[in-house]
C-alpha cells in the first residue's frame, strides 16, 4: 500500500481532499453505506471478528487441495502444480491460478482494457474514457460532457490508491488528476492513461465469482467510531484500532489516525461527540488502507449476483476472479455498475471479515479446476 509519505505537492492534495470527500459522504445517514449498517441493527460494531492468524491467500489455497484429496507439487520457488488421482486439474502461479487465460490476466492489468470488455458484453460499467497524463484539458472538456461528478484514476494499480471520487469542483480535478498519475505501478508495467469516469453513488462491494456462483460477498466500509456523549474523539479513535486490531489479516494494514490525519476528516481529538454520531476515522473503505469489511454473501439480490457473474465472463478465459461493484440499492439491482475486476485478488478479504461469516472461495477454486478436468 501506497502511504502519504508516497505523495507530494499536489498529488498529496489530492489524496487529502479524497480523503475528506469520504468522511463527508459517511456523515449523511441516508448515504447508501449508512442504510447498509442500518440493516444489522443487532451487529454490534465496536466488537469485530478476531483473527489471532491469517495464512496467505497461497496457503488457503493448498489447505483446500488438501481438504479436496488434491496434491500440491512443488516446481520451483512460486510456480505449483495440482494433481488428482496422478492428472494435472491445474497450478498456481503466486496468487494467480489456472482459472485464469492469459487475455483475461492482461485486462485485469489495465482498466480500460476491461472497461472494454464489459462494454462490448453490455456489462453496466461507468461512462467514461482513458487519457494519457499530457491530455489534462481534453480529460477536463471530457467531464463537462459527462455533465456531473467524476471519478478519476489510475489505468493501472492496486488498493484503490490514487482514486478519487465525487469530483466535481473544477480546483478538485487538478489535485485528483496528480494523485492518480502520481499512484501508477512500477515503471515497467506503467500506463500512459488515466481514467475518468461518471460517478455512482453506492457502496462499494466485492463479489468473488468461481465458475457461475458468486462464492462471495463483502461490502467494503470505513473504519467509524459511535459517539457516547462522554468519551473524546481520541478514546474512540483508540478503541476503535484497537478492536480492529484484534483481526490479525487487517492488523497488518492499520489506518491513519494521529491528529493531522483526523484533522482531515474533520475531527478534533478533544472533542466528544453526541450520542449515536458516526464519523469515519480511515478516509477510505479499503481494508488495505485502514478500513473494515462486512460479509453480505446472503444479502446480494438475484440480480446482482447475475450481474457479478456476467463481468467475470465477459473477460475470455476468466473463471474465477473478484468483481468490484458500486452497489446503489441491496435491495434491487438497480443502477449497480461493474468498476474493476481482479484475477489474483486476495482471498483472505472473505476469509477473515471484521463483520459476518466467513467464506472460503479457495474451496470453490479447487473444486471449479477437478470439474473442469474431469470434463
Amino acid at each position: 500500500m501506497s502511504s502519504s509519505a508516497d505523495f507530494t505537492g499536489e498529488a498529496q492534495e489530492g489524496r487529502r481532499r479524497q480523503r475528506a470527500r469520504h468522511a463527508l459522504a459517511f456523515q449523511d445517514p441516508q448515504s447508501p453505506t449508512r442504510r447498509l449498517l442500518a440493516r444489522f441493527p443487532d451487529v454490534d460494531w465496536a466488537a469485530p471478528r478476531e483473527f489471532a492468524s491469517a495464512p496467505s491467500p497461497t496457503r488457503q489455497l493448498v489447505a483446500a487441495a488438501r481438504r479436496k484429496k488434491v496434491t500440491k507439487h512443488e516446481v520451483q520457488h512460486g510456480y505449483r502444480t495440482f494433481t488428482l488421482n496422478g492428472d494435472v486439474i491445474g497450478g498456481l502461479n503466486q496468487r494467480t491460478h489456472t482459472l485464469v487465460s492469459d487475455q483475461a490476466k492482461r485486462a485485469c492489468r489495465a482498466r480500460p482494457l476491461a472497461k472494454q470488455y464489459l462494454q462490448a458484453m453490455g456489462v453496466p460499467t461507468p461512462a467514461g474514457r482513458g487519457f494519457r497524463v499530457r491530455e489534462f484539458d481534453d480529460a477536463v472538456a471530457h467531464c463537462a460532457e459527462l455533465d456531473g461528478p467524476v471519478t478519476i484514476k489510475p489505468a493501472t494499480g492496486a488498493a484503490g490508491v490514487g482514486v478519487s471520487w465525487a469530483v466535481e469542483a473544477e480546483e478538485d480535478f487538478r489535485p485528483a488528476w496528480e494523485y492518480a498519475r502520481a499512484a501508477r505501478t512500477t515503471p515497467l508495467q506503467r500506463s500512459l492513461e488515466l481514467l475518468v469516469e461518471e460517478h455512482v453513488t453506492g457502496m462499494d462491494v466485492r463479489v468473488y465469482v468461481v465458475g457461475e456462483t458468486p462464492v462471495a460477498a463483502v461490502a467494503r466500509l470505513p473504519l467509524f467510531i459511535v459517539g457516547d456523549g462522554r468519551s473524546t474523539v481520541r478514546r474512540l479513535v483508540e478503541d476503535a484500532v484497537a478492536a480492529r486490531s484484534t483481526n490479525s489479516y487487517l492488523a497488518k494494514h492499520a489506518p491513519e489516525v494521529d491528529d493531522d490525519a483526523l484533522a482531515e476528516l474533520g475531527l478534533k481529538t478533544s472533542a466528544v461527540l453526541p450520542a449515536g454520531e458516526m464519523r469515519d476515522i480511515s478516509g477510505t473503505s479499503n481494508p488495505l488502507a485502514g478500513g473494515i469489511t462486512l460479509d453480505i454473501t446472503t444479502e446480494l439480490c438475484h440480480g446482482h449476483r447475475e450481474l457479478a457473474v456476467d463481468a467475470m465472463w465477459a473477460l475470455p478465459g476468466l473463471r474465477a476472479a473478484a468483481v468490484d461493484m458500486v452497489v446503489p440499492h441491496l435491495e434491487v439491482s438497480d443502477g449497480a455498475v461493474v468498476v474493476d475486476l481482479h484475477d489474483d485478488a486476495d482471498l483472505s478479504l472473505h476469509r477473515y471479515p471484521s463483520y459476518g461469516a466467513v467464506r472460503r472461495p479457495a474451496d470453490a477454486i479447487i473444486e471449479q479446476m477437478i470439474q473442469r478436468a474431469r470434463r
